[in-house]
């Protein structure tokens, strides 16, 4: 595995301070002693000085680490975790790079970059999908990617062509990064080499400050496999999106090839090398940061900003509405824009009941007839029986409406997704029946 690669994924992953009853009985929790504590802090101050990517900020935490260990701020930390929580806070005051910390390690530490992933665990990226959690097809016949990491490359490769397979045919693409944390530079190049034609080019690069060297990421031309450049595409993130997982949206909203929906992401565009301070102590170091061959710079410190601002939980339903409404307005076929109408109204009912924002419509102002708004159709009667909303269409039995929220009802006897859903639209009042696996249709009271 790449170096850069090996890297951004190790700075992915959480503190690894975390969570063991057995830390005690391992030694990870023993007492920090004053031999210790100062041979930890020369070696981090060192380390920082040498190694850190942007050598102004080298600087600043070294003098940082030697002021605190003159006026012993540590003394009192008695716990290695404890102090290496302190360590990290302490240099992202300086720093401001969430990709730096000082964590504590279970295994016996090495000196260096790792070898890259093992056989072992590029079975587990496998096993897991290549952090792909789900991917279907949206009403409308838009695409959806749920996508938790840009693992190992080689791991991921298979799980991400068949993801892309089975959403090739959609209108239109939604990729969920809101809880996608990093991994390799590389995959997250492939993802944008699904969303490109032609040549591959440069979506990215590392700038390292050893050697002043520079790694580029390429993109792969993939032919009829690629989703291609120009069905619409959108990308979702959250505060969670972090590292290579902000950079698939980066780079896309670099290109114009993707809007952005959500919140602004993590702000981490570095990348670390880990490194042994001795006593299981382990340092990630940023050696490198991104550069994006458009912008210039890269989203390290601010995060990538949303084209389209929403809190998290509702940038899912803001897209798919999105993507609806853009496809409604390029096409032409009347068929086909009473298709997407008739999503555009189940999405509208649906955030309307959930939210609660919703006024429900009178049950007398739901009863009589509705008849589709576009082309023939059957021909839907609501009648009240005993209080109860009932749906009559002749030659099958009446089913009592259950109320499900806002202006949405299920129907007595069916499993759920066979909804009716009511609004009140341009001076009257419409229905839109729904079921699995069958176009919707807006019928309209006459």
């Amino acid at each position: 595995m790449r170096l850069a690669a090996r890297l951004t994924l190790i700075a992915a992953a959480p503190l690894m301070c975390a969570v063991s009853t057995s830390l005690a009985a391992d030694g990870i929790d023993a007492k920090v002693d004053s031999a210790m504590r100062n041979e930890l802090l020369n070696k981090l101050a060192a380390e920082l000085e040498s190694k850190y990517v942007f050598p102004e900020t080298a600087k600043k935490l070294g003098a940082l680490v030697r002021a605190k260990q003159k006026t012993n701020a540590y003394k009192k930390i008695a716990s290695k975790l404890d102090l290496a929580r302190a360590l990290t806070d302490d240099l992202f005051t300086v720093a401001h790079d969430k990709h730096l910390r000082v964590y504590i390690t279970f295994s016996v530490p090495q000196a260096g970059p790792p070898s890259g992933a093992s056989p072992e665990q590029l079975e587990q990226v496998r096993k897991e999908n290549g952090s792909i959690s789900k991917v279907e097809i949206l009403d409308g016949n838009v695409g959806y990617l749920r996508v938790n990491g840009v693992p190992w490359i080689d791991g991921a490769r298979p799980a991400i062509a068949a993801a892309f397979a089975f959403v090739h045919n959609s209108d239109a693409l939604i990729i969920d990064n809101r809880g996608n944390g990093g991994g390799d530079p590389h995959t997250a190049a492939l993802y944008v080499s699904y969303l490109s034609d032609g040549e591959p080019f440069v979506t990215g690069s590392f700038h390292y400050r050893e050697g002043n060297r520079v790694e580029d990421f390429w993109t792969t031309n993939l032919g009829a496999l690629s989703y291609g450049a120009r069905k619409p595409v959108f990308v979702l993130t959250s505060s969670q999106t972090f590292s290579g997982g902000e950079g698939v949206a980066y780079d896309l909203q670099a290109q114009k090839r993707a809007v952005i929906v959500g919140e602004v992401t993590g702000g981490g565009a570095t990348s670390p090398q880990r490194l042994s301070l001795g006593h299981q102590f382990m340092l990630a170091v940023p050696v490198a940061h991104g550069v994006n061959p458009i912008t210039k710079t890269s989203w390290e410190g601010v995060g990538v900003k949303p084209d389209v601002p929403v809190d998290a939980s509702l940038a899912l339903s803001k897209a798919h509405r999105l993507a609806i409404e853009q496809l409604r307005a390029s096409t032409s076929d009347d068929s086909e824009r009473s298709d997407l109408d008739a999503v555009l109204m189940k999405l509208q009912t649906i955030e309307e009941a959930e939210s609660g924002i919703a006024v429900r419509l009178a049950n007398a102002d739901l009863l009589g007839a509705y008849s589709p708004a576009f082309g023939t159709g059957t021909t839907f009667v609501i009648l009240e029986k005993d209080g109860r909303l009932m749906r009559h269409v002749d030659g099958v039995p009446d089913r009592a409406l259950i109320h499900l929220g806002g202006n949405r009802y299920g129907q007595e006897g069916l499993p759920s997704g066979f909804t009716i859903s009511f609004r009140a639209h341009s001076g009257t009042f419409e229905l839109l029946y729904e079921e699995p696996n069958r176009s919707s249709v807006i019928r309209v009271k006459r």
